[in-house]
């Protein structure tokens, strides 16, 4: 079928004809008028006025007033850049926002800009008339160039502007060995594309062709034009300048697209002819099949219940296998219950066994001191003693020597007394009576001297009381001192909370923020690390604050990994950090204290205690028994408590005392007795999380007790400073006193001195009298001295017997000390052997519990094979099943050999009815449904050819009115700026466009 084009360049007269297409649908041959478009036959005279009315407008344009040329926002070319290319090793041009001339001497590279932009917005090399392919371009000697163009994208209506910024840098790279690429790339360098397809948009977007002659006129395309044009040739460029002519072939293909479709339209037409011959036929024959119907369904429905009865059989023995396996999950479970619980008593015991080790290894370590102690002190003891048996010695030998002066005293004295009456009785009387004032005065000498003696043995005393005084005053100063030292901690702690509000960070160890970053980006554990233990707990009630920080301990400062290798990793990164803390290994299994926690009316240290994490949780259940440590406020009441009946899953008990923050732990021994132990305060900044109003209060209240001991203190330092001051006021009083008393005593012997001289001169025959008393002065010195020397012996003893008596007390104190450590040694001892017995224990209970697991779970894998197995061929069966037919009942009391007797007999009456009828139901049901649906994909493919011919025919002539309009347009449009342009110049002019005879001519 031949289909006529007219010339769509015929300005007169335009018409397009379409033939229309025979469809079958209808069963008719009908033709259909074709789409015409006629132009009027005025169209000259009307150009021709169109024509003046645009040179009118022309004047008018020429003079309006110059407005001020704005640049464009966005699509202007800013910068090139050329590397290697043509002449140029570098060369960077800097193009202005509006018209841009570039200068130079011949041959000096300015065509060679217009050359690059040409070639790096995507132009091809030929069509610069400069060379035949890109590497002609490469400058003589190099092996490679590279051109730039920086296209200007700023304003509302920028390309991409988010993505390339305020400019796109368009780069391609091309070398002699063949290869050549482009990268687009934003303002700021950043590569964001090498697709040639995403420069064609960008040029698309901006109106860049570079490929039309009226955008890019090179050189030699200009010189050609000027010399040799003829009005053809002038037509060919403005029709391809203007893209009409690019327009007109894209019409053309349509044409010949609908052309090709008219002819398969006729053709598809005729074939549905025969489709619809067959077709009757197949329902013909189909019609004379149905008649076997009823014993086809017969022989169906035994057929689908002939597939699933094999289904049924498969399942019933994949239920003997789930069932079987069921049984095994059931043990398993309660297996890995038993293994869970068994190593969960495992971690346990190893805790505790490490808690025994360590507490003996501490006992042990004690002990040795201790008896260096007492053997330093047993030495000391020893030289006492020795001292003290010297001293006894000596006593003995004094008082000898006192007794022993005593008789040559009463010898001697016996001797004077004789004299006196011999003398006496030869002077008559006066002799006695000067010897008489002499006894009296000597008794008053005496008692002088007594008196004397008596107050200077004072003086040791209340020396020993001011050495007393004086140690206990220093003594007292070093509790002040250090009371005090606590109040300005609590004084900084108090500020620290009500400045920081309880950051948590400053109650640990230095480095501990730096150590937490560290393990954040770490990403070689196998777990992340929790910890610090404290950062996950949060303390319910803050009365308990003090006693469960110092309780706990370092163990709130601890780190909790579920590996070996992340211990080491961990203590690495410590060590590096500068943060030791402990490290403790645990597990993920959840620890259940339901059935082991005390009675509900006691709080405990886990209830009062809330938990983000269940390993800090499950490590202080173990490590601390917060779940069996009972809280009672009242001491009393608590001591009491303790003291009844042994409480159920109670291991400790903790109490608050008088003093702020200190408390009282009681505890059962191993044997069910009861011990105390005092808790002090904990001074530290808190760690657990808690109501920081309370603790700001807590702290007030601690720093107001600490100030009321220091009162007390400062004021029992004061009490023995006063009397410091009394023993050494009486000690100057004592001297003061001796003093007197001495000169008392000279008095006194001065006087006896005086009578004794007096006596002697009336004694004439005293010599032998001077001599008795001679032997008498000198027995009572004799006894004077050994009298001194006794009483410094009894002081020196007495002095030896305290420091004995000390020695021996410090001795029995040491001893008791030692016995109880090693009581100790031996508890810990006996609880280290008992605890490694356990640990043993359990570890042999976790092994043989694992190893039942796993014995079970290889018994379940080989049970799973089997039953994998089963299931495939269920699931095989099933899908053929399903394949045949949908699932169906099997009846009651059927098998599989009762319905296949049944198929065989119904096939056979089947085969010998399709016998008559030429052949089975399905093949007759099959073919006709091929027929059928061949019958109404041709129809259906007629009937779309059919509509997208009409909208192509219809689409077309729309297409070829606005192509002859715009073509008009635009021709009017060059022809106003080629006048005004002109007259710009002083010059008049018209442009002469023949769109029949495609001719375009000037006249100036």
């Amino acid at each position: 079928m031949k289909r006529q084009r007219s010339v769509i360049d015929d300005g007169d007269t335009e018409i397009i004809e379409v033939e229309s297409a025979q469809s079958s649908l209808q069963q008719a041959s009908r033709k259909k008028a074709r789409v015409s478009h006629e132009e009027p036959d005025n169209v000259v005279s009307d150009e021709a006025m169109d024509e003046e009315l645009l040179e009118a407008q022309a004047t008018q344009l020429r003079n309006k007033k110059q407005l001020d040329n704005e640049p464009a926002e966005n699509g202007i070319l800013e910068t090139v850049t050329c590397t290697n290319f043509m002449c140029h090793g570098y060369l960077e041009i800097g193009l202005g926002p509006l018209i841009n001339f570039i200068i130079g001497h011949n041959g000096s590279g300015k065509s060679a800009v217009l050359t690059a932009i040409t070639i790096c917005l995507g132009g091809k090399a030929t069509a610069t008339n400069r060379g035949q392919s890109l590497k002609s371009f490469i400058k003589e000697g190099e092996e490679s160039s590279t051109l730039s163009v920086k296209i200007k994208n700023g304003g509302d209506s920028a390309y991409q502007q988010e993505i390339y910024g305020e400019a796109i840098i368009v780069e391609r790279h091309f070398s002699r060995s063949g290869s050549s690429s482009f990268k687009l790339k934003s303002s700021t360098g950043r590569l964001i594309s090498t697709r040639k397809g995403d420069l064609e948009e960008i040029c698309d977007y901006f109106a860049l062709q570079i490929d039309n002659p009226m955008n890019v006129l090179t050189q030699d395309m200009a010189r050609q034009f000027l010399n040799s044009s003829t009005p053809h040739e002038k037509y060919k460029f403005f029709m391809k300048g203007t893209q009409l002519e690019h327009l007109d072939g894209d019409y053309l293909i349509v044409e010949q697209n609908l052309d090709t479709i008219d002819q398969d339209l006729w053709k598809k037409q005729e074939d549905l002819k025969v489709f619809e011959d067959r077709a009757q036929k197949a329902r013909n024959l189909l019609a004379l099949s149905e008649r076997q119907d009823t014993l086809r369904d017969r022989i169906r429905h035994l057929g689908e219940m002939m597939a699933w009865v094999q289904v049924e059989e498969q399942e019933e023995r994949l239920a003997v296998f789930d069932r079987k396996l069921s049984r095994i999950d059931e043990k398993i479970a309660a297996s890995e219950m038993k293994a869970a619980g068994l190593s969960e008593a495992f971690s346990q015991t190893e805790q505790l066994f490490e808690n025994a080790n360590r507490a003996l290894e501490e006992t042990t370590n004690t002990l040795a001191p201790l008896q260096e102690e007492k053997g330093q002190m047993k030495k000391e003891f020893d030289n006492l003693k020795a001292e003290a048996l010297t001293l006894h010695a000596e006593q003995r030998q004094i008082s000898e020597e006192i007794k022993a002066a005593d008789e040559r005293i009463k010898k001697a004295e016996s001797a004077v007394r004789e004299e006196h009456q011999r003398l006496s009785d030869a002077d008559g009387g006066s002799h006695d009576l000067r010897r008489a004032e002499i006894e009296e005065k000597r008794a008053e000498a005496r008692a002088a001297k007594a008196r004397f003696r008596d107050h200077e043995n004072e003086l040791p005393a209340l020396e020993d009381n001011r050495h007393r005084a004086e140690k206990d005053h220093r003594e007292s100063q070093t509790p002040v001192k250090d009371k005090k030292i606590e109040v300005q901690i609590s004084e900084e702690r108090l500020g620290s909370l009500m400045r920081d509000r309880g950051q948590q960070q400053q109650a640990y160890p230095p480095n501990m923020s730096r150590l937490l970053s560290a393990i954040r980006q770490d990403d070689g554990f196998q777990q992340r690390p929790v910890g610090p233990i404290a950062n996950h707990v949060r303390l319910l009630k803050p009365l308990w604050s003090s006693i469960l920080e110092k309780s706990f301990g370092g163990a709130l400062n601890s780190f909790i990994v579920t590996s070996k290798d992340d211990q080491i990793r961990l203590s690495g990164i410590m060590q590096r950090i500068g943060c030791p803390c402990s490290i403790i290994i645990g597990n993920n299994n959840a620890i259940d204290t339901t059935d082991k926690e005390p009675d509900p009316r006691f709080d405990t240290a886990l209830r009062v205690l809330d938990f983000d994490n269940q390993l800090a949780r499950k490590q202080l259940v173990i490590g601390q028994n917060v779940d069996q440590s009972i809280l009672i406020q009242d001491r009393g009441t608590a001591i009491d408590t303790m003291n009844s009946a042994r409480l159920q899953n109670v291991k400790q008990c903790f109490a608050l005392t008088k003093k702020t923050g200190e408390g009282l732990r009681m505890s059962y021994g191993y044997g069910g007795g009861l011990s105390q132990s005092h808790v002090p305060a904990y001074r530290g900044s808190p760690r657990m999380k808690t109501d920081i109003d309370y603790q700001i209060n807590f702290q007030r209240d601690l720093l107001q007790s600490l100030r009321a001991e220091l009162n007390q203190l400062e004021r029992s330092s004061q009490e023995k400073q006063k009397y410091l001051t009394r023993c050494e006021q009486a000690i100057v009083k004592n001297k003061r006193d001796t003093q007197h008393l001495r000169l008392e005593l000279q008095q006194a012997e001065n006087i006896v001195d005086e009578l004794q001289d007096a006596l002697d001169q009336d004694a004439v025959e005293e010599g032998r009298l001077d001599v008795l008393k001679d032997q008498l002065t000198e027995a009572n010195e004799e006894k004077s001295t050994h009298e001194a020397s006794y009483g410094e012996s009894v002081i020196a003893k007495d002095k030896n017997n305290e420091l004995l008596r000390a020695s021996r007390e410090k001795l029995a104190s040491k001893d008791v000390i030692i016995e109880d450590a090693k009581a100790k040694v031996l508890k810990a001892e006996s609880r280290a052997t008992k605890c490694a017995s356990q640990r043993s224990s359990a570890l042999r209970d976790k092994n043989a519990a694992f190893d039942s697991v796993e014995s079970e779970k290889l018994e379940r894998e080989q049970y799973q094979g089997e039953r994998d197995e089963e299931s495939q061929r269920v699931d095989e069966f099933t899908r053929k099943a399903n394949y045949f037919c949908p699932r169906v009942p099997v009846d009651e009391g059927e098998t599989g050999d009762s319905i296949d007797l049944k198929l065989d007999k119904f096939n056979k009456d089947l085969k010998d009815a399709e016998k008559q009828a030429g052949g089975s139901r399905q093949q007759i049901a099959a073919d006709a449904v091929k027929v059928l649906n061949a019958l109404n994909q041709a129809k259906a493919e007629v009937e779309s050819i059919e509509e997208l011919a009409q909208l192509l025919k219809h689409t077309l002539v729309n297409r070829k009115d606005r192509w002859r309009r715009f073509q008009k347009h635009i021709t009017s449009r060059a022809r106003v700026q080629f006048f005004y342009l002109l007259s710009e110049r002083g010059f008049r002019g018209k442009l002469l466009a023949h769109h029949k005879e495609k001719k375009l001519d000037l006249m100036v």
